[in-house]
């Protein structure tokens, strides 16, 4: 049997694969963004169908929910958000669970403290990367750690 992939899905990636682009004018930018969601649906669907495993930190829980609430405007969605992220994560990782290894990591690394977490949890879980975040990205790849940024994986799809 194939090993099942492993992901850290960071929010900038989760938020696109769950709300579909509201942009009302067809235009270049609106196919690009739906060109987004669907790649990003499609590897949330791959987590939800047990084909891969999700690692997420605690903290991606409260900003998926809050960036939902404001796309929307709805707390039903932002709490459906959650709850699928809850429901499908191989783990969620509370700070106290990582916190020596993303100090280390941050000093080494000199991300954003929330980067840094994404990081350390990918490079503990030796999982690849989803992001949006091209600095995120750029520190991934420069660590060693596999990472898809979501809009080059639209101009490669």
């Amino acid at each position: 049997m194939a090993s099942v992939v492993k992901y850290t899905i960071d929010t900038s990636f989760a938020v696109k694969g769950i709300v579909p682009p509201r942009r009302k004018k067809r235009d270049e930018i609106l196919e690009k963004q739906q060109k987004m969601h669907k790649i990003a649906r499609s590897c949330l669907d791959k987590v939800r169908d047990k084909h891969a495993e999700m690692y997420i930190p605690a903290v991606a829980l409260i900003e998926t929910a809050i960036v939902i609430s404001r796309i929307t405007n709805n707390e039903d969605d932002s709490r459906k958000a959650v709850s699928f992220l809850r429901r499908n994560a191989a783990h969620v990782f509370y700070e106290h669970e990582i916190l020596e290894e993303a100090i280390s990591f941050g000093i080494k690394a000199k991300a954003s403290g929330y980067d840094t977490i994404f990081l350390t949890i990918a490079e503990v879980t030796q999982s690849e990367l989803l992001t949006d975040d091209s600095l995120q990205h750029k520190i991934a790849l420069s660590r060693g750690i596999v990472s898809h940024l979501l809009r080059d994986m639209v101009a490669n799809d």
